[in-house]
């Protein structure tokens, strides 16, 4: 049976003092009151700087299913939410309004360009002149490389991340990252700056800090040649094209890293062999690379 005390509960435990106290030597009485208070002062301080937990990055191990979708202008919410790919990857500034709903049934990973200047986008006009050079193939009309050295670029692409966070995405998939490359085998880089790889390399470090900083994943898009010296700094590879190219083996640090590799391919009409060693996630798009369609992804992995 339980013994009920006539003392409120609140009073059960109170400063102790010199009378409640009267019954013991002086000397424990001072020690037991000392300890008291240090108790106290210590669980003030420890109330005062309470950290949150901090969210964890998004894992996406080998063999993860994915879609793609950056011409969202005839899909729905709905459309997204009936896709049977657990993982998508859709433009952060078009599906601004719906990712938070998105994100509580999908893994949503939010596209937008981290090498290019678009004239488009809401934050066009933080561009200053130099910060931009030789435009993109002349498919991808307003848009041109961006300089990866630049402070104003960097602070630029660290908004839009924060902007991802707040959209409620999982991760971000930030494209073109490449313009170390040549048009043509002989030519200068394409991006108008003479930058080899290292900077690009540099730049990409920043970007995935700022994303794992804000608990966002990120992935390496293309830059199949940056691939060794950043697997361990990125969360996924997203790829175009890796068989059509002839590109899919250089990703097997990728799958010994148990780290998802997601592909697309415009020019193949019929799924794939597998990589030998590779783990890839392929799907299949129309040529035209819109890529307005919710698609499934190729049967075997690889």
């Amino acid at each position: 049976m339980a013994i009920l005390s006539a003392t409120p509960q609140h009073q059960l435990f109170t400063h102790p003092t010199q009378a409640s106290l009267s019954f013991l030597p002086a000397s424990i009485v001072q020690l037991f009151i000392m300890h008291f208070a240090t108790t106290l002062a210590l669980a003030g301080v420890a109330t005062a700087f309470a950290i949150e937990p901090r969210a964890e990055v998004k894992k996406f191990p080998k063999g993860t299913i994915f879609d793609m979708v950056l011409d969202s202008s005839k899909l729905q919410l709905s459309d997204f939410q009936k896709s049977k790919a657990p993982v998508l990857s859709i433009d952060l500034d078009d599906n601004y309004g719906i990712i938070k709903t998105l994100a509580k049934t999908k893994t949503v990973l939010c596209y937008f360009s981290a090498g290019s200047y678009e004239d488009w986008r809401d934050d066009k006009d933080l561009f200053k002149k130099g910060d931009y050079g030789k435009a993109l193939d002349p498919r991808w009309e307003g848009e041109y490389w961006i300089n990866v050295k630049s402070d104003n670029v960097k602070s630029i692409m660290e908004k839009r991340i924060i902007k991802a966070k707040e959209a409620g995405c999982h991760g971000v998939d930030p494209d073109n990252v490449d313009g170390y490359n040549p048009e043509k085998e002989g030519e200068p880089p394409q991006d108008g700056f003479n930058y080899g790889q290292t900077p690009y390399v540099d730049y990409i470090k920043f970007l995935a800090l700022k994303a794992h900083e804000n608990d966002l994943a990120i992935g390496l898009k293309n830059a199949v040649e940056l691939v060794g010296r950043l697997v361990g700094t990125v969360d996924y590879a997203m790829n175009e094209q890796c068989h059509f190219y002839n590109e899919c083996a250089a990703y097997e640090v990728f799958t010994d890293a148990d780290k998802a590799v997601f592909n697309v391919e415009y020019e193949l009409t019929e799924c794939p062999e597998p990589t030998a060693n590779t783990t890839i996630v392929t799907i299949l798009k129309d040529s035209n690379q819109q890529v307005d369609t919710l698609d499934l992804p190729c049967p075997e992995s690889g």
